[in-house]
């Protein structure tokens, strides 16, 4: 199906693809060589090319050639425009009637355009304010984030918080970044003595190894072995 799609606007390809099964019934359908299938509402269809609005802004260009058939319908989302067109700007019971379908629909995008419509016409209305994520303070509905930061909260890592509480956050992460860097530098110690001690070690063992093997010389003891410089006849092979 990839292969026949050449054009795609509003969301990814690989969304599309998946958000198109859900499609309700009785939209367009666009049917692609190799069994691929494009439903939704056709925008624009040419000699050369068929242009498919899926949803949520998102629109789907195939070319002709590899069009099998179409077959044309009602799609929710044709039908969600005409019978917005339909609705006089201050017709709070009918935007919200049509919000309500559009939900059934799967529209979220046209549910939140409908239910803006009717928050417009009618500020304090309820339903309308909680199902776009308000609350109300004061007698007045706010957005969640108003609500928050009239409340005195911050936003910190996408949490609402006290000020004191992201500066507690901070303060502990402060404390175990100190114990890590404490244990680190312990750590570093131990081996730093560790190498020391097995330096001495050898040292001692060389010691240890001259003092229980001493050979005598005439004006005392002394190693076991003397090195001997290398004689110039013996550099060549002569012996």
């Amino acid at each position: 199906m990839v292969g026949d799609i050449w054009y795609l606007s509003g969301m990814k390809r690989g969304i599309v693809i998946i958000a198109l099964a859900a499609v309700p019934a009785f939209a367009d359908d666009v049917y692609l060589r190799g069994g691929g299938q494009i439903t939704g509402e056709i925008v624009e269809q040419t000699e050369d090319s068929v242009t498919v609005d899926v949803g949520g802004g998102g629109t789907i260009t195939a070319r002709m050639s590899s069009v099998v058939r179409i077959e044309k319908g009602t799609s929710p989302l044709q039908e969600y425009r005409t019978r917005a067109d339909g609705i006089a700007d201050d017709d709070a019971e009918a935007w919200r009637e049509l919000a309500r379908w559009a939900t059934s629909h799967a529209l979220s995008s046209q549910a939140l355009k409908a239910w803006t419509q009717v928050v417009s016409i009618l500020p304090d209305d309820q339903e309308a304010n909680r199902t776009l994520g308000r609350v109300q303070i004061n007698g007045q509905w706010v957005t969640e984030e108003e609500s928050y930061r009239a409340q005195g909260y911050i936003e910190f890592e996408g949490h609402w918080m006290t000020p004191g509480e992201r500066q507690a956050i901070l303060a502990d992460r402060q404390d175990r970044e100190e114990t890590d860097r404490r244990a680190n530098e312990a750590t570093i110690k131990e081996i730093d003595t560790a190498i020391e001690e097995e330096k001495q070690q050898k040292e001692d063992a060389r010691r240890d190894a001259w003092d229980r093997n001493p050979v005598p010389w005439g004006w005392g003891y002394g190693p076991t072995y003397w090195p001997q410089p290398r004689q110039p006849w013996q550099e060549d092979g002569r012996r």
